[in-house]
């Protein structure tokens, strides 16, 4: 590995994200737990438990990354949600005009159907990633995409990054399929959610909207809440805090038991898992892709944060009491797809950092979750 590309990984905090070089290519192997569970949350298509929004695919990768592939069929068989059809194609997305393809329907009345083009893009991406090899198709598209990393509640990138890490460990028909899906949720869901206001170097500078209006966010989900972002004029064009991505994964760790253990856990949740998506993509990515989109990652997650933190909720100390393999035993055993992916993200940023906020944090949302 060159000397710039170890120093933008360090810096973006791919320490235990696995290298993307040398990965196997084949077809399915029989008994492969992962590409089995693959296999069969793709043929269910176009219906899908939870719709868009389902974890279903990240939440197998997490089990088998974790060791635990032995417990991905029955994980996948209690997998509980409303089945709801995933959008059709619709027209052919012409790769010189991608752009005109990008992003929601934000009048829509659900996820699948606020991603029309959905179908479309895994079309596209599908095609892309035959063509040509998979780790050029992700990084010329996550440079493209960086800028709406908040899009669906950070929901695109981190699928993305699930497939792109599982990628890495075996490229089969299987992960590639999910790799195309992943980019097509983040390119459908694309938004920018530009604020206004001058650029911060703080978190502490971040205008709240509770402190503006007086309560939450409306809206049915984390990604209309977001979109409230328009109402604070303060809200920054730019967030330019300083440090690397274990600066902001343990500032929103600490977020996470400070507002997420009181109320909207799931957002707080996704201030963490969706900027950490940058450790699974960056090993894959390179150096200049990866640094430019570390901006983006701070930005999510500080909207996150200006949106749903609250002024009355006070700083909690982190005290864990389980030890990882305790950690990784009750989110599995718990089945909440949210605890098992935030634990596995706070077991990987804890290796890299021994700061025991990130176990606190998970404890915490496993109890809850």
């Amino acid at each position: 590995m060159d000397p710039t590309r170890r120093q933008v990984l360090h810096a973006v905090g791919a320490g235990v994200a696995l290298a993307c070089s040398g990965s196997a290519r084949g077809e399915r192997s029989k008994g492969d737990a992962l590409d089995e569970a693959l296999h069969r949350i793709h043929r269910r298509e176009p219906d899908s438990v939870n719709g868009l929004s389902t974890h279903a695919p990240m939440v197998v990768e997490v089990l088998d990354a974790l060791g635990r592939a032995d417990r991905i069929e029955t994980w996948l068989d209690g997998y509980r949600g409303t089945t709801r059809q995933l959008p059709r194609a619709t027209g052919r997305i012409d790769p010189a005009r991608w752009r005109d393809a990008l992003g929601p329907d934000v009048a829509a009345s659900s996820w699948e159907r606020a991603n029309p083009r959905w179908a479309d893009w895994v079309e596209l991406f599908t095609a892309e990633l035959a063509a040509r090899p998979w780790r050029e198709v992700l990084d010329l598209w996550v440079g493209r995409l960086a800028p709406g990393l908040v899009g669906a509640a950070t929901h695109g990138v981190i699928r993305t990054s699930h497939a792109a890490r599982a990628m890495a460990r075996r490229d089969t028909p299987e992960r590639r399929a999910e790799l195309a899906r992943g980019l097509a949720y983040w390119a459908s869901s694309y938004e920018e959610l530009a604020g206004r206001g001058p650029a911060v170097a703080s978190l502490d500078k971040v205008p709240r909207y509770w402190d503006a209006t007086g309560h939450r966010p409306g809206g049915g989900s984390i990604t209309d809440g977001l979109r409230h972002v328009k109402e604070l004029d303060a809200f920054p064009a730019k967030v330019e805090i300083a440090g690397d991505l274990s600066a902001l994964t343990a500032r929103f760790a600490q977020a996470f038991l400070d507002h997420g253990t009181r109320h909207d856990a799931i957002a707080f949740v996704h201030a963490v898992t969706g900027p950490c998506s940058l450790r699974r993509l960056a090993p894959c990515l390179q150096p200049a892709t990866a640094r430019a989109a570390m901006p983006h990652a701070w930005r999510a997650a500080a909207m996150i944060y200006a949106m749903y933190a609250r002024p009355g909720d006070a700083r909690r100390d982190a005290r864990p009491t389980l030890s990882r393999d305790e950690l990784v035993a009750r989110a599995i055993d718990g089945g909440d797809e949210h605890a098992i992916k935030f634990t596995e993200t706070a077991l990987g940023e804890h290796a890299l950092d021994p700061n025991p906020v990130y176990l606190a944090a998970a404890e915490s949302a496993i109890a809850q979750l």
